[in-house]
């Protein structure tokens, strides 16, 4: 995501019904405590040579208070049940933290945002009393502002809980959706919990490589344009429990080099480019969960052990075409190289295959091996059906003994030496 710093010099803040901004450095309270911004790195970081995170540079001061912060270079707080007038964008930089408590309203001005980029967003709404983050318009509208983003260097620590997210989605300074978590240094440096994210222009939701979430439970997609996520496999596989998507789930081209199990979803996952599983280091598992509708786009396929070691776990899944109006040979093949062992598919159906993408030769490509090479890899009791091509493809023409326990409908299971 592209950031555009505008100049906050002639901005000014809006405030509706709450107290002028209060200076937290260097004042000082009934009993003489003065109040101070964040320390510097630890002594221990600096002795082990560990990378410490920055702190706001003290001499701006922390800030409380009912007002949009012109800008994001200090620690700021926008306190219990504010309603604010969000006229500019802000980005968090130099180690800042900006906390939002309960019940406060951030209205956002057209093609306005929030960005993290070298600091840490803390959202603490409640059950009774979320935080809202709107438009400003009289009319709001999908599209109005553009979102929250997290860019590579945000803070470990960044949370939200209990946040509404409404009227989201301008493409303005690159948005693409109405929380968007860059591609991180490491994973798990973001939580959120018990949100909702609504009528927006675009995703709800879109998340990139080493996206992955410390904590995502309990939230809520509905009602965005584009769809519920658009993430990568793996973060996909740090979504946890109590979620509820209106919307089909998006995952983009993705190499799983991690293992990584997708939890069950009520909606399909639409998997618009190829995924690999492979790692030369490791021997990483994809499962995904039973029941789980997998819409496959044009001309993609799955890769299993390919310049490396992978195992795909499926049982009970349907691999289906993601075309509004479907056809035999809309997507490729799922691959099976010779280190696919533990691979398991059971149960499944796969249907309207066959598309020769990535030189796929049926609706399993075995590549560089044979059906009698394959070493504990479980293919069983599988429906084939809709599709073009053959079921299976192996060098030797044998595709013994896995003809004898899946059904193939309307083409053969094993091509012709």
């Amino acid at each position: 995501m592209r950031v555009i710093v505008l100049s906050v010099a002639a901005l000014s803040v809006s405030l509706v019904h709450c107290d002028l901004l209060k200076k937290a450095q260097g004042t000082t309270d009934d009993s003489g405590v003065t109040a101070t911004s964040a320390t510097a790195a630890t002594a221990t970081a600096a002795t082990t040579g560990a990378t410490a995170e920055p702190t706001a540079d003290p001499s701006k001061g922390a800030t409380s208070g009912c007002a949009w912060p012109a800008n994001g270079d200090h620690d700021v707080t926008i306190t219990k049940g504010c309603a604010v007038n969000a006229n500019h964008e802000v980005t968090l930089r130099e180690g800042a933290t900006m906390t939002i408590e309960e019940g406060v309203k951030i209205s956002f001005e057209t093609d306005q945002y929030l960005w993290v980029d070298y600091g840490k967003l803390v959202v603490k709404g409640t059950e009774a009393s979320p935080v809202t983050f709107t438009s400003a318009n009289k009319s709001p509208a999908a599209g109005d502002w553009v979102g929250i983003g997290f860019q590579e260097k945000t803070m470990a620590g960044s949370s939200i809980d209990h946040l509404i997210v409404e009227y989201s989605g301008s493409k303005a300074a690159g948005g693409v959706g109405g929380i968007h978590v860059e591609r991180m240094r490491q994973g798990g440096r973001v939580a959120i919990t018990n949100s909702i994210v609504r009528t927006g222009a675009q995703f709800g939701l879109v998340a990139d490589e080493n996206a992955t979430f410390s904590k995502f439970e309990n939230n809520s997609f509905r009602d965005n344009k584009s769809g519920s996520l658009n993430v990568e496999a793996e973060v996909l596989g740090s979504v946890g429990k109590g979620n509820t998507f209106t919307q089909t789930i998006h995952v983009k081209q993705s190499t799983i080099d991690q293992t990584t199990t997708w939890p069950p979803f009520d909606v399909p996952v639409q998997v618009d480019g190829n995924l690999e599983i492979k790692s030369d280091s490791s021997i990483p598992t994809f499962t995904i969960a039973d029941k789980t509708i997998v819409k496959m786009g044009q001309d993609t396929y799955i890769a299993v052990g390919d310049n490396g070691s992978g195992v795909l776990i499926a049982k009970n899944v349907t691999f289906t075409s993601a075309s509004p109006t479907p056809a035999p040979g809309d997507w490729g093949s799922i691959f099976i190289y010779s280190k696919s062992s533990g691979t398991t598919l059971d149960g499944c159906t796969i249907e309207y295959f066959g598309s020769s993408a990535g030189s796929a030769n049926g609706g399993l490509t075995l590549w560089g091996t044979s059906a009698k090479d394959l070493k504990s890899v479980t293919i069983t009791n599988n429906t084939f059906q809709k599709g073009k091509q053959t079921v299976m493809h192996s060098n030797d023409g044998v595709c013994a003994p896995y003809d004898k326990t899946n059904k193939a409908i309307g083409v053969p299971f094993c091509n012709k030496p």
